[in-house]
């Protein structure tokens, strides 16, 4: 399996119905001071939160965005919250650490903010309809990314691009990005998956002969982890 493995974002997006999260209640100052209090944020903005799980929808007020918080994990270890946004119809939730944190920070946020209703008497924020994630990781391979490139092929491209180089003995370094899509055009998850394809790169920063590699996917961090134990076992030098 891949070593020395760094989770560097996990992220999930809490996807809800129509005015199930009441954004004029989230944007007030009682609630903004009981949250960023709650998770220690450093930074609190009233606006629209980036795209993260696809566009936001135009909304007043905007979105409400915390970032630069803290959680704790079921072994009471400390996991960095990099944000939390709310926008019109989702919740995102973005950790430097396990899946657990995402859902501990999901439950005390819902848990602090279930006995505050609107003026209707609704709640804040609703039942998600459903959950999506995405995350980026780090890890040591033993193979060469070239090994995802059929040797056809790469001496093709090895050859283009020392013609373009003016044979100056340059070679590429294969880039893989697949986005899987729904058959059925009116499934939802197809939106998923064109915005996050699975990706694997050359750490920015590093040598291709080190096989450090940046991979990113739209799974949780254990799902991605498993992943690449499995690409790991099926490429791996005999």
């Amino acid at each position: 399996m891949p070593s020395d493995l760094k989770i560097l974002a996990n992220r999930k997006g809490y996807e809800f119905t129509t005015d199930n999260i009441c954004l004029s209640m989230l944007a007030t100052k009682p609630i903004t001071d009981h949250i960023q209090q709650l998770f220690q944020f450093q930074l609190v903005t009233i606006g629209s939160p980036l795209p993260t799980f696809g566009d936001v929808p135009a909304a007043f007020p905007p979105g409400v965005i915390f970032d630069h918080g803290v959680a704790f994990s079921s072994e009471d270890r400390m996991v960095p919250i990099r944000f939390l946004h709310f926008e019109p119809q989702r919740i995102v939730i973005d950790v430097t650490g396990e899946t657990a944190a995402i859902d501990t920070v999901f439950q005390q946020l819902t848990s602090a903010l279930g006995e505050t209703l609107t003026a209707d008497g609704s709640p804040i924020i609703g039942t998600p309809e459903r959950v999506l994630a995405y995350s980026e990781v780090t890890a040591h391979f033993s193979f060469p990314l070239e090994t995802l490139v059929t040797p056809p092929l790469r001496n093709i491209l090895c050859s283009m691009t020392n013609a373009r180089e003016n044979g100056n003995n340059s070679c590429f370094i294969p880039y893989l990005a697949l986005s899987p899509f729904s058959k059925k055009p009116s499934d939802k998850s197809s939106s998923q998956t064109s915005i996050f394809p699975f990706t694997l790169s050359v750490r920015t920063g590093t040598q291709p002969e080190e096989h450090l590699y940046f991979s990113s996917a739209p799974l949780d961090a254990e799902a991605h982890q498993a992943y690449l134990n499995k690409l790991e076992l099926a490429l791996a030098p005999a």
